[in-house]
């Protein structure tokens, strides 16, 4: 085989990579997704919501909230100044407060978006890997 055929054979199946990466993308995720990047009050949190899956008008998104990881533990990583040995201080309260209030205004975000009925959580692991906490 000529050094030519196999420049035509590589460039065909990157063209097909290509081709069928781009056939895997969901529009609506990605108009979800943008929705909640541009979201103000989703700006300023030091976590960034994104969406995993949408089907059957289920949007699937991602949350540091879980009973497998304390919202204390999540705490201590996005705002390190917090005493969080104390669970009960009117800080840490505030804190977990604006947590559920940001992650109400991503699901309010998700809904408006034409044939989402419904949000689900799943926790992202990845973020909490990246932060050297491991989620069973």
């Amino acid at each position: 085989m000529s050094n030519k055929q196999q420049l035509v054979i590589v460039i065909a199946l990157l063209c097909g990579l290509v081709l069928l990466w781009f056939l895997k993308q969901d529009p609506a995720l990605n108009h979800l997704n943008t929705a909640l990047k541009s979201d103000t009050v989703l700006q300023t949190y030091p976590y960034t919501f994104r969406t995993i899956k949408i089907e059957n008008g289920v949007a699937t998104l991602t949350s540091p909230r879980s009973p497998q990881v304390s919202v204390l533990q999540f705490l201590q990583i996005v705002k390190p100044h917090l005493d969080t040995d104390n669970p009960d201080s009117p800080t840490m309260i505030a804190a977990q407060k604006e947590l559920a209030q940001v992650q109400e205004k991503a699901a309010e975000i998700a809904k408006a978006q034409p044939g989402i009925k419904d949000v689900e959580w799943e926790i992202d692991r990845s973020w909490y890997a990246s932060h050297g906490v491991t989620v069973e």
